[in-house]
């Protein structure tokens, strides 16, 4: 359902941001992106309510080139903004996640970029960790690019680095801070992401399409965003079990679906190994945590039973 939608005519950027129980962090995202160096009538903003979990989402139903998508379900990260994409009037696409604070000129440097560099599919902005206590201060431009790239064990890994150019080349993208043209989708079977996978490894598997395609990856170290994010296995153990093996498993079914059989089950065991390493220094972290990657190697039969049994997963 779309509450008070309205022409837009000139708009060149969409942004869209998905919140699920995301009240901890409306008001500082939705503020940001309001501040922009952008003329407020080149952009517009589409704000998912996801599963009905935001109701303060509804404060900024009258604001200008402000669009709101609500869905009774949760539809998981890739259904949600799909569903999202399709009430997008920009070529250009901008996705955000709830727990951000944008900088001033990072969506006029997206934007710039792809004006730039017309062979780019993907930009990325620069993602930057910070602290909840930082969320009231003003942040200082840094200089160092914050961004993944992709190991030999399959994951994502994030780094930071002095870039040699504003704009360098990327292997993966990360789903928080991803621009893209809406037309190339159609070089990509006409769609963003699967929304079988639900939630996490989307971005790999996306990414991984990419590469199959002339298009270019890219990030801007100078499109900045200020990443607060959850921790990635917060809640009580249940919760964190199932988002343990959600995201392990639905990682395997990316490489299951993107590699032929032969160089999938000789990548396996790196991929396996991953698993562990990846939870034992999560982002951000400065130290490796042993009990972690311990609890994790313990459970990786159970995650390649719930790998097996999706397997089935293919697009």
């Amino acid at each position: 359902m779309i509450k008070d939608e309205i022409p837009f005519d000139d708009i060149k950027l969409s942004v869209v941001v998905l919140f699920y129980h995301g009240e901890r962090w409306i008001d500082s995202c939705v503020g940001s992106l309001e501040k922009q160096s952008l003329s407020r009538d080149a952009y517009e903003i589409i704000l998912v309510d996801n599963g009905g979990s935001t109701p303060s989402i509804y404060n900024f139903k009258e604001f200008h080139n402000i669009k709101i998508i609500s869905s009774r379900l949760n539809l998981g990260f890739t259904e949600g903004n799909n569903r999202a994409l399709e009430h997008t009037r920009g070529e250009i696409i901008l996705l955000i996640n709830q727990d951000v604070v944008v900088d001033f000129f990072c969506l006029e440097k997206v934007l710039n970029a792809f004006i730039s560099h017309p062979e780019a599919g993907v930009i990325g902005a620069s993602m930057l960790m910070a602290s909840e206590k930082d969320m009231g201060s003003t942040m200082t431009k840094p200089q160092y690019a914050g961004f993944y790239k992709l190991t030999r064990y399959g994951f994502a890994r994030y780094c930071l680095r002095k870039p040699r150019n504003p704009i360098f080349p990327l292997d993966f993208v990360s789903g928080n801070g991803l621009g893209f043209r809406k037309g190339m989708l159609k070089d990509l079977n006409g769609y963003l992401f699967d929304a079988r996978l639900f939630s996490y490894a989307e971005d790999l598997d996306f990414s991984l399409r990419i590469a199959q395609t002339p298009w270019k990856m890219y990030l801007h170290s100078g499109a900045i965003i200020h990443h607060f994010r959850d921790q990635a296995f917060a809640g009580h153990p249940g919760q964190r079990l199932r988002k343990l093996i959600r995201i392990s498993s639905n990682r395997l079914l990316v490489y299951a679906n993107r590699l032929n059989l032969k160089s999938f089950l000789k990548k396996l065991p790196l991929l396996v190994l991953g698993i562990p390493l990846k939870v034992g220094r999560l982002d951000g972290d400065a130290h490796f945590n042993f009990y972690k990657f311990v609890i994790a190697f313990l459970l990786i039969p159970l995650i390649l039973l719930h790998f097996v049994l999706r397997i089935p997963l293919k697009k």
